[in-house]
Order: structure tokens, then sequence, then C-alpha cells
């Protein structure tokens, strides 16, 4: 039978045991490496992992405790096998990885990447390997920094095998010299820098790729002395190292060894060059003295310029990243104008509306403020998504349900849009299933702007023909009490491939239509995520030139004919006798200002007026209040000092409950009224209950 060679395995044991990698001594270095490819990775983990017989070791691991395991269980088994880089986005579904141990226990990996290290040719004799507990979060920029990780964890462990073999060759007896021969072409063999210093005669011996490295001759190299002024070497921060500081004689007068010490060396032709140095002093064996340091190096030119570009994208970036918080803090601060100057006006349209609700009306003049009114509530809803995109695009619209007449909502919609219709020479006919005319839960004013978008959609296509509103309740698979609304148009229809994009925010049809039509393309897009959030969807069936029919399916139960009652500003929902409250109201907007006072006379409440923050000042000094309405946003003196120094200054009314009445609700806003001392805050345009809520509350 044929000899065999010696197995992978058993090259691969008796690499392990030369380097000492199967102790459980600490390699500190070899622990900063680790510790900085889970750094520069962005990764939960990183560990370097070696095998012996049966178990995997991790001599190094980001968790800070080392682990051994069954071979079976360790992720890097495959590849040590492979001898090549593995890259799984999701190790779950990877059957090598799925089933060992950090996949299937803690700490959950899910994304790996793994590097076969090794100090000779085809003989891996370890593994370092990232992980993150997330999917897909390593790509090729990830790959290429732990692959240069893995290049100084090899060197690391070149060095290690150099110094180590030194120190055994410098400890040689006489009986040893036929292993003397063998450290000398070792010596000469490793690719690594490797030169022997003393104190006395500096450089004694030089390996070919040292001198390489240093770009002298090894007759030059053996003619310098310590002191020799060609000896020009430098610290990473370009100062220049006197001859008593360099590594190599520092660890020959004080024995301190040096472990991945970087510093450049001047060549000969005057050019630079950086290297990685470790030092290890050999001692005496009687007297202990130190004899002789043993410096190994790798040239790390091209590493540091990879580093300087690194550093210089990482400026790059950290400037980018604080142009795009500027940039966010500048849209912040335009959505709180935008907010108050939109919500500021929609205020007193909403309150004179509901004052007039409160008065005698003739049935003709209910019907055309509740028109009013639906389309003040789709105003005030679309208002809201544009000042609330993130919301938006995280499918996060609030929807409040309510009892709903289905019968009427829909009319009411057709009402709105009818004079719009006219404009343009269309017909709009209205077909509402009688069975319809129950209540039904539903968010009214979310259901309006859906119907109201896919209106003035067709309007806007539309140039001859008209316009169809058809309801019906429907039953289909997963919607047991679902409502049916369909607009359908005589318009030119939509083309297949644009089918879905005009779905996507800011999309239309194509260019020109912007130009023809306007609009920012938010209309079709708002009314699906709202038909979304409302338990349904939007579909399209259309044809080029033969028109398009959007039909909306929403979730909506009867409500038990529940019936519809308008708010009562008399009472409010949280008392049943009224508590009359002296209220002072403070607004820079005559009209808000008229809607407020008006509001809450009618609830029974006294009021004081007054449109600045120092004539509030000057009127709480005089007469003792149970509230203070507060504007937030007035010229001179705002919300925000006008409690500051109502707090400060002791006083009829340094304890007086104050809510904050205002357009600017971002939530950091919000944060701010409630962190200077108001009991509430009330966003405008005001719902009444909630301001009568928070009057009762807070007073």
């Amino acid at each position: 039978m044929a000899d065999q060679k010696p197995a992978v395995g058993d090259d691969r044991l008796a690499a392990l045991q030369e380097l000492e990698l199967t102790h459980d001594d600490p390699m500190e270095d070899l622990d900063r490496l680790v510790l900085l490819a889970a750094d520069i990775c962005s990764a939960s983990l990183a560990a370097f992992t070696v095998h012996d017989a049966t178990t995997a070791r991790e001599v190094s691991s980001s968790f800070g405790a080392r682990a051994s395991m069954p071979k079976q269980e360790c992720m890097c088994s495959t590849l040590l096998a492979s001898n090549q880089t593995l890259h799984v986005p999701d190790a779950t579904s990877d059957p090598r990885l799925a089933s060992t141990r950090y996949v299937a226990g803690a700490p959950f990996v899910r994304s790996f990447v793994g590097v076969p290290i090794g100090i000779e040719p085809g003989l891996p004799i370890g593994v370092l390997a990232i992980g993150h507990t997330e999917t897909e979060r390593f790509g090729a920029l990830e790959i290429e920094r732990l692959t240069r990780v893995s290049e100084l964890v090899a060197a690391f462990l070149s060095q290690r095998r150099a110094a180590i073999r030194a120190t055994r060759a410098a400890k040689t007896t006489e009986a040893d010299r036929q292993r003397q021969h063998l450290f000398e072409l070792i010596f000469n063999a490793i690719q690594e820098g490797v030169n022997v210093q003393s104190a006395r005669r500096g450089v004694v011996e030089m390996n070919p790729a040292c001198l390489s490295i240093m770009g002298l001759t090894r007759e030059d190299a053996m003619s310098r002395i310590r002191t020799d002024p060609r000896w020009r070497t430098f610290r990473p921060d370009g100062s220049l190292y006197s001859p008593d500081e360099f590594p190599a004689f520092v660890t020959l007068r004080s024995g301190k060894a040096f472990q991945n010490e970087q510093l450049g060396i001047e060549l000969p032709d005057g050019g630079m060059r950086w290297l990685s140095v470790n030092t290890v002093p050999l001692r005496h064996a009687e007297t202990n003295e130190v004899e002789f340091a043993v410096v190994t190096m790798k040239d790390v030119t091209d590493q540091r310029l990879a580093e300087a570009q690194l550093m210089a994208q990482n400026t790059q970036l950290a400037e980018a990243l604080e142009l795009t918080e500027k940039a966010s803090r500048a849209k912040t601060d335009f959505m709180g104008v935008m907010s108050h100057e939109l919500r500021t006006p929609m205020n007193a349209i909403t309150g004179c509306a509901l004052l007039i609700s409160q008065s005698t009306l003739d049935p003709v003049q209910r019907r055309t403020l509740g028109v009013l009114e639906d389309a003040g509530k789709q105003m005030l809803a679309v208002l809201n998504d544009l000042f609330d995109l993130s919301a938006l695009n995280a499918d996060k619209v609030r929807i409040e349900v309510e009892p709903v007449s289905m019968l009427r909502l829909i009319e009411d919609a057709a009402v709105i849009w009818a004079s719009d219709v006219r404009a343009k020479h269309l017909s709009l006919t209205v077909m509402i299933d009688p069975a319809l005319s129950q209540m039904r839960f539903a968010d009214s004013a979310r259901l309006l702007q859906i119907i109201g978008n896919l209106i003035a959609n067709a309007i806007k296509f539309t140039s001859e023909g008209g316009i169809t509103l058809r309801a019906w309740p429907e039953r289909v698979p997963g919607m047991s009490n679902g409502v049916a609304i369909e607009v359908e148009d005589t318009g030119p229809g939509v083309p297949p491939e644009a089918a879905e994009r005009i779905f996507q925010p800011f999309e239309q049809i194509d260019v020109s239509a912007k130009r023809h039509h306007g609009g920012l393309g938010l209309g079709l897009p708002i009314a699906r995520r709202l038909a979304q959030a409302m338990g349904g969807d939007i579909e399209l069936d259309t044809l080029p030139g033969q028109g398009s029919r959007f039909t909306v399916r929403i979730e909506a139960p009867p409500a038990n004919a529940i019936p519809a009652r308008p708010i009562d500003l008399r009472a409010s929902d949280e008392t049943d006798a009224l508590v009359s409250r002296d209220i002072l109201c403070v607004d820079d907007n005559p009209r808000n200002l008229f809607v407020l006072v008006g509001m809450l006379r009618a609830a029974g409440h006294r009021t004081t007026e007054c449109g600045t923050g120092h004539e509030a000042l000057e009127i709480l000094k005089e007469k003792k209040f149970d509230l203070v309405l507060l504007d937030m946003v007035m010229p001179g003196m705002d919300g925000l000092d006008v409690l500051a120094r109502l707090r400060e200054e002791a006083g009829l009314n340094s304890d007086t409950p104050v809510i904050a009445c205002t357009a600017n609700v971002l939530p950091d806003q919000i944060a701010a009224y409630r962190k200077a001392g108001s009991a509430d805050v009330i966003a405008k345009p005001i719902d009444p209950r909630a301001m009568l809520r928070a009057v009762a509350n807070a007073a």
C-alpha cells in the first residue's frame, strides 16, 4: 500500500502548537486586532478561531471570554476546509451554518464573513470572522476591511512564529547545532523582515526580507553602528527618533518589548518606508541580562496610505453628515413655520364654521355649513399629511373612526367638487346603493380625503364626457363589512407601464403631465395609503383612450344606527354640570382670538382677551384668573417668554395653569412647551371638545 501524505489537519495542528495557539495564554495584540475588525466592520462580534483534531477554539473574541466547542458546531469549519473567504448574508438560509452554535443560539448571528488565515501557502491555520445579528449587514467594503485586518493577523502570527523561533534559537546549546542550521534556513526564508541587534555592535544579523525592506545590502547594514547618522527613523507624527529612543535600543537597555510599533525609516535613495515593528529581548541564560533584541518588521506603507485615505473619507463623511443634519434642522424649522402659517387661518375658518353651527339655521344653510365643515376637515387632513411625511412614509397614518353616514358623506363629496366639474363642462353622476343609508364606523375626514383625491384626479385628466361616483356595500374575502366606492372618468386612461407608478409619491404619467396639469403627484399615493390604513386598498382598471376606474374598498362595520349628534359647546363631555371659569385668552391674530373667545363664552366661561405677551403680563399682575390660554408664536414676546416670566415673578397668577394654543405642534416643540411649564397643549385648528376637556382638566 502506498505511503500516504500527512493530512492537512496534522500540519495545521503542528503549526498551532509551534505558535502556541493551543494554549490559553492571553495575546493582547491579537485581541486588539480582533476588536479592530469588529469596530471598522461595524460587526456585533468578531473572533479568531483555530481547530485542533476535534475542537474549535476561539483564541481571541470581541466578547472578551474565549469559547471552545465541537468542530461541527463552529461556523468556521466549512471555511477552513475550502480555504476561501466566505460571505453569508443570512446564515439561517445557509445549510452549512444554520445549525451551528452561534446561529441557532445566542448571539443569533445572521450576517457572516470569514477569512482564512495562514502563514504558509495552502495551509490555513485559523479564521478571522465577523458576525451581525441582522441580515445583509456586510458588503464589499466590510469584506475588504476584514481582509486587510486578516493580513495584519497573518503578519502578527508570522512575527510571533519568527520571534518564537528566534528566541528558541538564541538558547540553542551545543547539542542543538543541527537545529541551528534549520533556524538559519527558516530565518532566511521568512517573508517578514527580521534582524538581531546588540547594544555594543548594533545590527549583528539581518534576513534577506529585512534587507529588502530597508533597501540595504548586507555589507552596508553590517557596517553601520548604532549611532550612525544614516539611521534616520521617524515616529508616526513625523518627529525624528533619537538613537536612544529607537524601540530596539530601548529593549536592549530595559528589556521592554514592543508590539506593532509603527515607525518610518529613511531609505538610501531618500524615500520613506513605514514599518510595523516588534521587539523581543533575548537574555543571557545565567546572568539574565539582555544580550540581544530580536526585531521583526513588516512593510505597512500601503496600509498607512489606505488608512490615511480612509481617514480622509471619514472626514468627508462627517462633513456630509453635518450638512445633512443642518439640512434636517432647516427642514424642521421650515415645517414648523409652515405649520403655523397654514394652521392659523384654518383655525379661524373651522372655528367660525363651528360658531355658526350653534345658531339657528334653516335646512339649506345647515347643509351648506355641513359641506363647509367637511371641506375644512379635508383641508386639515391634507395639511396633517404634509406636515407628517415621516409618519406617511412609515405607514403610520392616524385613523379615528366614528359613526358616519356613508350616504351623506358621499353626497357631500359630490357637492364639494360639483362646481369644479361644471367649470370644465363635464357631467357628474352619483349612484349610491340605498343599503349604505345605515350608519357605519369609519374615519369621515380620511374617507372624504380619499374620495376627494380621486375626484380631483378625474377632473384634472378628463376634458370631455363626465365622471361617475358609485358606492355600495361589499363582501369580499378578508373583508366582512366592506364598502366599495368607485370613481370612473372618460379621460385618456393610464398606460399599463404607469399603472403602479402613479401610486408612488411625486409621480405622474409623464413629465409633460406635470407641466400641463400641475400638482405634486401626492393625491393617489396618499389615497392608497389611507385606504390601506382603513383595512382596504385602491384598484385601477384602465385602458389607454377608454378612461379610468378607481375602486376603493375599506372596512366599515355597521354602527347599529347610532345617530350623529352636533357638537354642543355648552357642556363638557367630562362634566355633568358646567363650571364657569375666568380665562385670559392671549393671541396676536384677531381672527383666532375671536374664534377662541366665541367658543369659550358659548360654553359659559368668562373671558378676557389681549394680543401681545407684554399686555398679558400686565393684565396678569392686576387680576386673578383660573386659566390662561396662550398663543406660543407672537411677535416681540412669544409664549415661551411669557411662561418664563410668569413662573419667575411671584404674583397673583404665578401658579395659574397655562394651556399652550399653537399651530406649531412638532414633537420637539410640544416637549419644549411642557418643559416650560404649560399644563397642556392644544393644536390649531382647535377641536372644541379637546379644548373644553383641557380647560376642565387644567382648571
